[in-house]
């Protein structure tokens, strides 16, 4: 079997998450991980055609479906998804340029537990002259120790 790179990679993440699912016994988790991976799927085929609002609407019930698949909540959620798909159509656009704002901003929170403060830089009551390309090629490189008084 002759396959190129990028199916050989797929090829083993899929065996890979295969395993994961079988030592683990996630089985329940595999129609959750479908359902969000075909909306990716249909997000960025539709997107790459130009198409936004049909991307958007098949990211909302592709993920959509995952989460309620997940949270168990499938009957009433359905129901909530269909209001939302009705409400949004149209702006299709304006709710992505939302999205991904939002999700821009919860990467951007994760800060440090401390925060350095900046150095002041050192100041001089003689400022030194700037130094030419002359200038910089004459000094000796060497080893010694200059003492500044």
């Amino acid at each position: 079997m002759n396959l190129n790179q990028h199916q050989a990679r797929r090829t083993g993440i899929l065996l890979i998450a295969l395993g994961i699912v079988a030592i683990f016994n996630l089985w329940w988790l595999l129609p959750t991980a479908l359902l969000a991976f075909a909306g990716i799927t249909i997000y960025r085929r539709e997107k790459l055609l130009g198409h936004t609002n049909r991307a958007v609407q098949g990211a909302l019930w592709g993920l959509g479906l995952a989460l309620l698949v997940l949270l168990k909540f499938i009957f009433p959620g359905v129901l909530l998804l269909g209001g939302v798909s009705l409400l949004i159509r149209g702006r299709e656009p304006e709710v992505e340029a939302r999205v991904w704002a939002t999700l821009g901003r919860l990467g951007r929170r994760r800060t440090p537990a401390f925060t350095a403060q900046p150095t002041p830089p050192a100041y001089s009551a003689h400022p030194a002259e700037p130094m030419g390309v002359e200038q910089r090629e004459k000094q000796p490189n060497s080893s010694e120790t200059i003492r500044l008084h």
